[in-house]
């Protein structure tokens, strides 16, 4: 399969790629430098803000809980909207590695934690849906959408939209897995966070918090199965998705 994946360095971030290249059945591919992915923006440079200011990023989605933003928030971009659309809004569930502490859930069994959290979001469908609005809204405008590791709550709207392009599963979950080529990064950053603290939790299941796992995101996939049947009618039935509305995305943003 041809390696698609289009990290751009940050100093202040990590995870932060471009979606473009991924191939469909048909034969078109996803356009460059319209969808990009990344984790938490908080600690960006000036040197940062600049590279990034060069890829006329029109919406950035926030998929992250108020109480995240509230610690660490975006840096302001001209020219670009910011959208609150948080994936999983209750403070009181774990959603990543910050969360973490030793009465924290689940905590016996390293990774159960993540499968359970990817099976959950596939009922916030109220939530992708408004990601896909401001997506139809504006399909020509390039794309941000975040949360603090860049790896489920976006792993999850990435392989949404992808599959709303026509994106194999196998080039999605390819796309997944990229985030473990992130990991000291995403680690080193995490580390320098005030409310991340490893002291009370134990290795295995940091690395678990940490690491892009199949099963994580199988899970994800297998629930939507389970409710819906397929992707396809999950993109329809639960996020309300249109023939013409799929048509539209694939008119703007593949070639």
């Amino acid at each position: 399969m041809d390696r698609v994946h289009r990290e751009i360095i940050l100093e202040g971030s990590f995870n932060f790629r471009d979606l473009g290249g991924y191939q469909t059945p048909e034969g078109y591919s996803v356009k460059r430098g319209q969808l990009f992915r990344s984790g938490n923006l908080s600690k960006l440079t000036e040197k940062d803000m600049e590279l990034i200011g060069r890829l006329s990023i029109r919406n950035i989605c926030d998929l992250r809980r108020e109480d995240e933003i509230g610690r660490y928030p975006d840096p302001i971009f001209t020219d670009t909207r910011w959208n609150h659309i948080p994936v999983n809004p209750d403070r009181n569930v774990v959603s990543q590695v910050s969360d973490l502490g030793e009465n924290s859930p689940n905590l016996n069994e390293p990774g159960e934690l993540l499968i359970y959290l990817n099976r959950k979001m596939v009922s916030y469908s109220g939530t992708f849906r408004k990601v896909f609005e401001i997506l139809l809204e504006e399909p020509q405008a390039p794309m941000l959408f975040h949360c603090m590791a860049g790896k489920d709550r976006t792993g999850a709207v990435a392989t949404l939209i992808l599959s709303a392009l026509g994106v194999s599963r196998d080039a999605i979950e390819e796309d997944y897995l990229y985030t473990n080529t992130t990991l000291d990064r995403m680690k080193a950053h995490f580390a320098g966070l005030e409310s991340y603290n490893r002291k009370q939790v134990d290795q295995a299941v940091l690395d678990a918090m940490f690491e892009a796992r199949l099963e994580y995101l199988h899970a994800f996939y297998d629930e939507v199965e389970k409710g819906y049947g397929s992707m396809d009618s999950y993109l329809k039935e639960a996020i309300g998705l249109t023939d013409r509305n799929i048509s539209k995305l694939k008119a703007y943003l593949l070639e």
